[in-house]
């Protein structure tokens, strides 16, 4: 990310959900967050502090009088307030009935309870605990005070608890934790990057199409791809709109997500939403027929043959290349048995895209449903770049970079 990336304060308290905090680490830093963990004395015998810190790159801190910055960096500064000047959020996570009790009561005897004190930017705490201990009348009290100063809670989920038990209490998932913390850190400070403030559409993920109330026609498309295009351009500064067909991914959070399942459906949500985008990327696996009738409700086996009638699906990306603004770019997928030069230009011209990105279905090493990919792009004036096989993170931040580098500029607006 451009600039200063988005950092938090992750602070760490005394429960066995601590361990989960790894994954939230990692996750985070993947997300382009950097994290600084200050872990709480309680915490310490639940959580790897040398594991965190490799995932982090910085030291676990602890220890209210530990100088945090090298000595003549700032030498004889309070450590707690050196150490909000950089964040741009705090998240207690786990955050246990002690740690909240003591939060709501403004006490300030450690490392994380003296700068959450002195925080002035946006507090979550994700709580973690027994089902009776979180429903007791002075941890929902306490709560409940947090939340009037501004505190974000995060609630917990139901489960197994540390006891054995199953019941309300178990710390959030990592997935709605990011779901709620990364609009937050971004509504604080939005990244900066070459695509700030651009609208980008993105389809991803297959269609299904109904043959009767059970069976479908559809792909093997993970929605991978599209995923990672909507997290890249969320870390270039885009407003992210992405337009999904079934997947079993969570959404990137901080993204306006629209769910549809037919080709039908997606072809009239990107229709509604393209003219206000200045950037579409058309990653989804669209099926290319339709059951001319669907069967109502199931059909039942009779012993004898189901003869299908498919009739085509309409052609989205042609559609609305035909409907495009000046100022407008479009990204069009092509999944090819083979990766013939003259046939993809041709498909990149007659779809009228500004550039088309080519994967080979042939290869069971990229493509549908695995986390790599190996692309080439093509362009109307016969450029062709091949994209060596990488994680499809790597290979969407490649192909916004290719886009920006073929000099469109986003305009400020659309006509």
């Amino acid at each position: 990310m451009p600039g200063r990336s988005l950092s938090i304060l992750l602070g760490v308290t005394g429960s066995i959900a601590a361990y989960k905090s790894l994954d939230l680490i990692r996750r985070l830093e993947g997300e382009g967050v950097s994290v600084q963990v200050v872990a709480t004395r309680n915490a310490l015998p639940f959580f790897p502090v040398l594991t965190a810190e490799v995932f982090s790159g910085h030291p676990v801190e602890t220890d209210l009088f530990n100088p945090v910055l090298p000595r003549g960096e700032g030498e004889g500064r309070v450590s707690h307030l050196a150490l909000l000047e950089k964040a741009d959020a705090v998240l207690v996570a786990p955050a246990s009935a002690d740690f909240i009790a003591r939060m709501a009561l403004g006490l300030a005897d450690d490392l994380l309870s003296t700068l959450l004190l002195s925080a002035t930017v946006p507090v979550l705490i994700a709580p973690a605990m027994e089902e009776a201990m979180y429903r007791h009348p002075a941890s929902s009290a306490h709560r409940k005070t947090l939340r009037e100063r501004g505190v974000v809670e995060i609630p917990p989920d139901s489960g197994p608890l540390a006891s054995g038990k199953s019941g309300l209490g178990r710390m959030a998932s990592v997935d709605r934790i990011l779901e709620t913390l990364l609009p937050v850190l971004r509504e604080t400070r939005p990244p900066s990057g070459p695509l700030s403030g651009v609208g980008v559409l993105i389809s991803s993920g297959p269609t299904r199409e109904p043959l009767d109330a059970v069976r479908y026609i559809g792909n093997t498309s993970s929605g991978r791809m599209g995923d990672a295009l909507a997290r890249a351009a969320l870390a270039r500064g885009a407003r992210v709109t992405l337009v999904s067909g079934p997947t079993a991914l969570p959404p990137p959070p901080g993204c306006d997500l629209h769910r549809v399942a037919t080709a039908r459906e997606m072809e009239e949500a990107l229709g509604s939403l393209f003219p206000s985008h200045p950037l579409l990327i058309m990653a989804a696996a669209v099926s290319d027929y339709r059951m001319k009738d669907p069967v109502p409700g199931k059909r039942k086996k009779d012993g004898g043959e189901w003869t299908l009638s498919l009739v085509e699906n309409p052609d989205i990306l042609k559609g609305l290349a035909e409907r495009k603004k000046a100022g407008q770019f479009l990204v069009g997928f092509a999944a090819e048995s083979s990766l013939d030069p003259d046939r993809l230009l041709e498909k990149c011209r007659n779809k009228k895209v500004d550039l088309l990105v080519a994967n080979d279905i042939s290869r069971t090493d990229i493509g549908f449903s695995s986390p790599e990919n190996e692309v080439t792009l093509v362009t109307p004036a016969g450029g062709f770049r091949t994209l060596p096989r990488a994680d499809k993170t790597a290979i969407a931040g490649q192909i916004l970079d290719a886009v920006l580098a073929s000099g469109w500029t986003p305009p400020s607006a659309l006509a």
